[in-house]
C-alpha cells in the first residue's frame, strides 16, 4: 500500500512540474484521491463475493487455500483498482457509451472490459495463492464462462459505490479517475 501511495505522489510531483502537462496537478483534488480510493472498495469487496462460491464450492478449494489465494487478491485488487478504473472509463469513452446506450451494448462492452482486464489478473492471482493446475483450470473455466454475468454487474456496482460517494457516474464521461491519471 505504501508503494501504491509513492507512486501516486510521485505521479502528482510530476504533473505539478510538467508544463506540458497541463492542468494535471489540479485534477488530482480530494475528489479524484477519493476515486481511487472508492474504486479500490468496490473491486475488493466484489471480488470476494464472487470468488467465495467459485472458489470453495465449484474449484473445491480448501478454506485455506483460499484464504491465501484472497490475501493475495487484496494486494492486488489494490494495486489494480485504478488502472481497471481507468481501463473501464477510458473503453467506456471510446465506445461511445452513455446513459442512453443500448442495454446489450452497456452489457457487452462491460463484459469485454472485465474479461479482458480481470481474467489475466485472476489467473496470476491463483498462481500466487498455490492452486493446483486443475484448480487453476475450473477456476478460469467458471470464471471466463460467468463473465458475461459478471462483468455488468460489477460495472453497476462501481457506479453505485461511486456516486454513493459523490462521485460521478462513469456514462456521464467525466470520471475524475481517468481524467485525473491520464498521461
Amino acid at each position: 500500500m505504501r508503494a501504491f501511495l509513492e507512486i501516486l505522489q510521485w505521479r502528482l510531483s510530476l504533473s505539478a512540474k510538467d508544463p506540458s502537462l497541463p492542468n494535471k496537478a489540479s485534477r488530482f483534488s480530494k475528489e479524484n484521491l477519493l476515486s481511487v480510493w472508492v474504486d479500490i472498495l468496490a473491486l475488493n469487496t466484489f471480488s470476494y463475493l464472487v470468488a467465495l462460491p467459485i472458489e470453495l464450492g465449484i474449484a473445491g478449494m480448501s478454506f485455506d487455500e483460499h484464504i491465501q489465494v484472497r490475501m493475495v487478491a487484496l494486494l492486488l485488487n489494490t494495486l489494480v483498482a485504478l488502472p481497471f478504473g481507468l481501463w473501464r472509463n477510458f473503453i467506456i469513452r471510446t465506445t461511445g457509451l452513455s446513459h442512453e446506450s443500448n442495454g446489450l451494448k452497456t452489457y457487452l462492452v462491460d463484459t469485454l472490459i472485465f474479461l479482458s482486464f480481470q481474467l489475466p489478473l485472476y489467473v496470476g492471482n491463483l498462481i500466487l495463492g498455490g492452486a493446483d493446475f486443475n484448480e487453476i483450470i475450473k477456476a478460469t473455466i467458471t470464471v471466463s464462462l460467468i463473465a458475461g454475468t459478471l462483468g455488468r454487474p460489477y460495472g453497476i456496482y462501481l457506479d453505485w459505490i461511486r456516486v454513493r460517494h459523490g462521485l460521478r457516474h462513469t456514462l456521464d464521461h467525466n470520471s475524475v479517475v481517468i481524467e485525473s491519471a491520464k498521461t
